[in-house]
Parts: structure tokens; sequence; C-alpha cells
């Protein structure tokens, strides 16, 4: 539980990154290279086969797709206002904390969903790579991020 609790609050933050720059306007030049390096660095730390990437791509993307609507989620209530909290109803309240965490039971079930179908598209040891390179990749693309600002 711990590590699935570590594995989205990981995925969150590499989203609210994301999310925070495209708030600013990111470059479609800038997103499509991260999906490029993304595409290598997981095809390269998983060794997939070219059968396998072809499989696994579709169906890894619309599982990003999905995590990445719930994350938004998340994330819209995260940064409600303070003013807005304070005028809510207890009513209003009590839904809005229902749905927050709910959202985060609709993650866990989708995770299980899709480590369903990647296993049947990858072994079972490059499924469980597939979930460590996931928070390599978000580390790499924080140093990176870190060396740019440095060098700005």
């Amino acid at each position: 539980m711990k590590k699935l609790f570590l594995i989205s609050m990981l995925s969150i933050f590499a989203v609210s990154v994301l999310v925070a720059q495209e708030r600013r306007g990111p470059s479609p030049e800038i997103l499509e290279k991260i999906k490029t390096e993304k595409i290598s660095f997981f095809t390269s730390k998983l060794d997939l086969t070219p059968v396998e990437a072809q499989a696994f791509w579709p169906v890894y993307n619309e599982f990003e797709k999905k995590r990445f609507e719930l994350q938004r989620q998340i994330h819209q209530f995260e940064r409600m206002p303070d003013e807005t909290i304070t005028n809510l109803s207890e009513t209003e309240i009590e839904k809005m904390t229902n749905n927050y965490i709910d959202s985060f039971e609709k993650e866990a079930l989708l995770l299980k969903e899709y480590n369903k179908q990647f296993q049947k598209i990858l072994t079972k040891k490059k499924v469980l790579m597939l979930y460590r390179t996931e928070n390599e990749f978000r580390s790499h693309l924080i140093r990176e991020y870190k060396k740019g600002q440095k060098k700005e």
C-alpha cells in the first residue's frame, strides 16, 4: 500500500509539473521531444522488441491518458483557493472529500486493470520494470528540468 501511495504521489508530482508547464503554454515541440525521449527511454530500459513495442505503446498511451485525467481532477481540488473552501457547506465539503478519495480509488483500479493488459503484452518481469522505469523517467525529467533552470 505504501508503494502504491508513493507511486501515486510521484505520478501526481510529474503530472503537476506538466500541468504547470501547460498553463504557461509549453510549445508542442517540447511536448513532442518529451514524448520521443520517453519512448526511447522506456524501449531501452524495458528492452522492448519491435513486436512488443508495437503492442505496448497504444495500450500504455491509453492508460496514461486515463490516468492523467484522474490526476487532473485531483489537482483541481488541491489547487482550489482557500476562500472557495471556506464558503462551502458541510454537505458540499463531504461530497468533495468523498470525490477526492474516490479519484485515488479509481486510479488504483485503473492501475490494476492495465497491469493485467500489460501482462498480456509483456513478460511479468518487464511489467515490473515498467513501473520502475516510470519513476526513473520522472526523475530523469526533473534532473533535466533542474539543469535547464541552472543554465537560465
